[in-house]
């Protein structure tokens, strides 16, 4: 095995440091990823884009791995098939059935996730903003019990293009009833954080692997529990 996928391409990343809002700005809505973010399944979509590759006869490595965190199902087929010169219907079909198979007993809440989205939840409108596909999305947040604290969610095939083109972020902002600069997101990739940008909304970074790129954010956290995280909570929600 020696080939890789080749990436889909993705648009420029702005610079990862973004200025703050105002003192005086809160958030009217929040809008949280999913994978990386609310539940650690971030390994489990890493294992189906190995498994997928190698059934083709192509390589997945680290490199290949950190590039392709956070993107949709749809894109991963269409590099793998693209690689592999394989039927892109048939690619996509064996990553879907290889998540669903991967995901069964593995969807585990990260530290501080249903507590956040609950306090949030109890003063502001709260939806999910996902590259996973509808059905996927729907179990991940039913069996981690996200489901009652959610306005609405959004998945990569509700809209045009996932993640990192802004759509995604923009309809769950829409869904909400406010504008993209009110709103507030919480990504933990750059694919992810991309998207947010693009949409207008300001974005606190939690990122899933530290050492990793940087993700571009107006506020960034070490994680959910951290401290720099309650802060801004405190802030906007008093």
């Amino acid at each position: 095995m020696t080939t890789s996928p080749t990436p889909v391409p993705s648009p420029p990343t702005p610079a990862h440091e973004l200025p703050a809002p105002g003192p005086g700005w809160t958030p009217a809505c929040v809008v949280f990823d999913c994978d990386g973010i609310l539940m650690d399944t971030e390994a489990n979509w890493a294992q189906v884009q190995r498994l997928v590759s190698e059934s083709y006869g192509l390589e997945y490595t680290e490199a290949l791995e950190r590039r392709m965190m956070g993107w949709s199902a749809a894109d991963v087929a269409t590099a793998i098939a693209e690689a592999a010169q394989a039927d892109r219907a048939t690619v996509y079909a064996d990553v879907l059935r290889t998540e669903e198979e991967t995901l069964r007993g593995q969807i585990v809440p990260l530290p501080g996730a249903l507590e956040t989205v609950r306090a949030f939840a109890e003063r502001l409108p709260v939806a999910v903003a996902s590259n996973s596909t509808s059905t996927i999305l729907g179990v991940k947040l039913e069996q981690a019990g996200f489901v009652p604290h959610l306005s609405t969610w959004v998945s990569s095939e509700d809209v045009p293009h996932g993640k990192p083109a802004p759509d995604i972020y923009a309809e769950a902002v829409r869904r909400l009833g406010f504008t993209p600069g009110q709103a507030l997101a919480v990504e933990d990739s750059v694919v992810g954080a991309t998207s947010a940008v693009a949409a207008g909304l300001v974005v606190v970074a939690v990122p899933s692997v530290p050492d990793g790129d940087p993700v571009p954010a107006h506020h960034r956290a070490a994680a959910l529990t951290d401290p720099a995280f309650r802060e801004l909570m405190t802030r906007w929600l008093g």
